[in-house]
């Protein structure tokens, strides 16, 4: 007897090394990484992060989330001040709350969700309208699926979801290294791999690892574009994520609204081709239709919009093109308010759905220059977009069309330029003073026209109210700056950075002024 109880407690004893051997490995990473996060070795790569800012707690995108899919920095081809937002960790009980996801097509400070932010004060402005874009050009649904996990855990009412054009280019897609090997091209894999790259363990490991997706630089950019993906496997993860993103929203008790895509078919055909066009529905297109009838059984919080037919109902022919697009995949203003009215009409019928009870017939949006003027946007401002266009658009009916708009509205503009685009922001800001964007370009256009009295005046209005927005600080910052006031510059940048420790700009800006101030002394 004692012979088998000392044998048990030897294969107890045995046992028992085994399991501390095998799982010594993983509390020595755990040790790691929490040590790492400890000395700040690293970054945080949650894709919201929180900010505690005096009485209240605000949740923030973080940058260093979408620039770990970007070989170049992210800030060559996006301005964080126009994706940046906060959103109150506490929602207030009149809020509607929407969070949109999408890609370039989305983006910007004239796209169909800023509209659609118009369209609904105009229009129910008894309501608490909270609308957060978190649309990121070059990233892809692999992306957005995270940031809708993230979005879903903040109370959300509504997801909008327009996404597609860049499955082919973007992150994970047909240009990256997953593609050479096939069998690893799977959600669990991509997934998998997007999380273990938020390990501070294994950020140290890949400092010196070159990204593969953006390597390479081919003299034909036109595999590079963005446009919808045909190829199988992409289809098929394409299907996954949105089917996965549609669910996350239904969990968190979210209505959500999900688009076709469209595109400009004239891109890339001769003008004498355009007569032979004809109007087809895209793969990617009938699975995003698809996928939304799925639910129609199981539940009336998904809504179908299909952008696609509706722009070519509104189209020449019945096809969209450069009346509503400026390249192949990116809108024009006015291709932005048609869009934004089908978010409307998804949005109202949503609310109805939560109970509202709104009367369809006496809720209409806004008309486009109503829209437009609440936005800041004129023949001036679209002419300077016009102008930056030319710097990148390559393909040459495109620019041609570009160079005959920018001839009209030159005539129609005139001399000062800019005091016209400031003018179209002082309207906009009459009209919508509580807008932080509205506030930012035209503090900005104050500074560029020289009126500091006025941007003084306009900036400490806007940092009184918002007293938690980075761009509010850094911006009275740099009024300070051009109003010779070094010492109270330096005062904001360093608020500035104080909460906000990322921003670029306040780190630029208080250096420079640091200097500044030495060379005086």
């Amino acid at each position: 007897m004692k012979t088998n109880h000392h044998n048990t407690k030897q294969k107890v004893k045995v046992l028992c090394l085994q399991l501390f051997l095998y799982s010594l490995p993983f509390v020595i990473l755990i040790l790691l990484e929490f040590f790492l996060c400890a000395l700040d070795v690293g970054e945080e790569r949650n894709p919201l992060i929180k900010k505690r800012f005096k009485d209240i707690t605000l949740c923030v995108p973080n940058s260093s989330f979408y620039q770990q899919f970007f070989d170049i920095p992210l800030h060559n081809f996006v301005n964080w001040d126009h994706l940046d937002f906060y959103v109150p960790e506490h929602k207030d009980p009149d809020a509607v709350r929407i969070f949109v996801f999408g890609e370039s097509a989305m983006y910007g400070l004239e796209s169909s969700t800023r509209q659609l932010g118009v369209i609904l004060r105009q229009a129910i402005p008894q309501k608490k309208w909270e609308i957060y874009n978190v649309s990121c050009p070059g990233i892809n649904s692999h992306v957005l699926y995270f940031l809708a996990k993230a979005c879903a855990k903040l109370s959300p009412d509504f997801f909008i979801i327009y996404m597609g054009n860049n499955e082919t280019i973007g992150p994970y897609g047909e240009h990256s290294l997953l593609y050479r090997f096939p069998w690893l091209r799977r959600s669990s894999i991509i997934r998998s791999h997007i999380y273990l790259k938020s390990l501070r363990t294994v950020q140290l490991l890949e400092q010196n690892l070159k990204k593969d997706w953006r390597e390479q630089k081919p003299t034909d950019l036109t595999p590079y574009l963005p446009g919808q993906g045909q190829e199988t496997r992409t289809l098929q993860l394409y299907k996954k994520n949105l089917k996965d993103m549609i669910d996350t929203g239904i969990q968190a008790n979210s209505y959500v609204i999900v688009g076709t895509l469209s595109y400009n078919r004239e891109y890339g055909k001769k003008k004498e081709e355009w007569d032979s066009l004809s109007f087809r529905e895209t793969t990617m297109n009938q699975y995003i239709l698809e996928i939304c009838k799925s639910y129609e059984s199981k539940t009336k919080r998904v809504c179908k919009v299909d952008i696609d037919k509706t722009l070519a109902q509104k189209s020449v022919e019945g096809i969209p093109g450069y009346d509503f697009f400026c390249d192949n995949i990116h809108f024009t203003f006015e291709g932005n308010y048609l869009v934004a009215c089908e978010w409307f009409k998804a949005v109202v019928a949503g609310l109805n759905e939560k109970g509202y009870s709104l009367d369809k017939n006496l809720i209409s949006p806004v008309s486009m220059e109503d829209c437009a003027r609440c936005l800041g946007w004129n023949y001036a401002t679209e002419l300077l977009q016009l102008q930056m266009q030319k710097n990148v658009i390559t393909e040459p009916v495109s620019l041609e069309i570009i160079k005959q708009k920018e001839e009209r509205l030159s005539k129609l503009v005139g001399s000062n330029l800019d005091e016209k685009i400031e003018e179209g922001y002082q309207i906009a800001y009459q009209a919508n003073p509580d807008d932080e964007k509205i506030n930012l370009q035209w503090i900005e256009w104050l500074l560029k026209t020289k009126k500091l009295s006025q941007a003084l005046e306009v900036s400490q209005r806007f940092w009184t109210k918002y007293p938690h927005s980075r761009i509010a600080i850094r911006l009275l910052g740099n009024v300070y700056a051009n109003l010779g006031n070094v010492d109270e510059s330096i005062k904001m940048y360093q608020e500035c950075l104080k909460y906000y420790p990322y921003d670029g700009l306040a780190q630029d800006s208080l250096r420079i002024m640091m200097n500044l101030k030495n060379s005086k002394n």
